[in-house]
């Protein structure tokens, strides 16, 4: 169909050819008086001549041509549709990672807020952690504060009792030393003896 197209448009130019070199054989036949004769026979020859060769060079162009200059134009027609086509889905993922790219941009706000939100949260989570952790301890401390101070004042009670009662001993021994009379002392061994003789 191409082929067909192509010596078509061959003909169409060899007719105009045809016609114009009829037309220019015409204008120069004519003399210096004015005539114009272009059905002169020798001028008929050569335009016949001047035809026969341009069909034959069409002849060859189409018949030697024609093949290789089709198959040249239809190879570059058919690269530059792949050139097209390659563009367009270039364009087309171009215009996705830009709609996506747009899509995370508009998202990147809402992510760090999240995230802050999170950590956030996150610190108010470890801070009440470090409170009651901290809490316990003091109470921990003031525990074992209050059982040393007990064991303190006891252990010092104790002692002092000790000491008071130690204190009173030898007191009162020195009371009973200053105020018993030698009689006072040999009734008291003989009380003791009785006591002794009465429990044997």
């Amino acid at each position: 169909m191409k082929r067909g197209k192509l010596i078509a448009g061959m003909c169409a130019v060899l007719a105009t050819a045809l016609l114009v070199g009829m037309v220019s054989t015409g204008w120069a036949a004519s003399d210096a008086h004015g005539e114009y004769n272009s059905l002169a026979p020798h001028k008929i020859k050569d335009l016949g001549w001047r035809v026969m060769n341009f069909a034959v060079l069409v002849f060859i162009l189409v018949k030697f041509g024609a093949k290789p200059i089709g198959s040249a134009l239809s190879g570059r027609r058919k690269q530059i549709g792949e050139e097209i086509r390659d563009l367009e889905e270039k364009k087309v993922a171009a215009e996705r990672s830009y709609q996506e790219f747009s899509a995370k941009l508009a998202t990147v706000e809402q992510d760090i807020d999240t995230i802050v939100e999170k950590a956030v949260a996150q610190a108010e989570i470890e801070k009440a952690k470090i409170l009651e952790r901290a809490e316990k301890a003091a109470e921990d401390i003031q525990r074992q504060a209050k059982m040393v101070i007990a064991n303190e004042v006891t252990a010092a009670k104790r002692e002092l009792k000790d000491e008071v009662a130690e204190q009173a001993a030898v007191m009162a021994e020195e009371i009973v030393k200053q105020n018993l009379t030698p009689t006072d002392q040999v009734k008291i061994v003989e009380d003791y003896l009785d006591k002794v003789g009465a429990v044997q």
